[in-house]
């Protein structure tokens, strides 16, 4: 009896550890410059680069378009979708990407309805 509790805690135990290691995603691979194309976006916003940087155990980014940057004011990463906020002209737009063949491909939600982007390393 004592011998199958055991054996069921380790399962359990088994288990937990297989599901985290299935959400872990490796942030690193996001470090560097993107250049990403969004063509249905306004016209200022068709196409830039987008920086991701670590800052300590935290992934930091910014949008760069032109002589512009425009810091993330938020990314989160869950189940591999990257997550990102950045503030448009006071209207907070969430992009949401997956690194799909080493490149990232997405969609913005803005106020005027979905966008897609991608973008690839530069």
């Amino acid at each position: 009896m004592r011998i199958k509790g055991i054996t069921i805690a380790f399962l359990l135990l088994f288990t937990v550890w297989v599901q985290l290691q299935a959400e872990t995603f490796d942030q690193k691979k996001l470090i560097g410059k993107w250049q990403y194309s969004a063509p249905a976006a306004p016209p200022n916003y068709t196409s830039g680069l987008i920086n991701f940087t670590q800052a300590g155990d935290s992934l930091k980014g910014e949008l760069v378009i032109g002589e512009q940057k425009m810091d993330f004011s938020s990314i989160t990463i869950k189940e591999e979708v990257i997550s990102v906020t950045i503030n448009l002209e006071s209207t907070p737009v969430t992009v949401k990407f997956k690194l799909v063949n080493q490149k990232l491909e997405g969609k913005a939600e803005t106020p005027d309805g979905p966008v897609e982007v991608t973008a690839s390393r530069k």
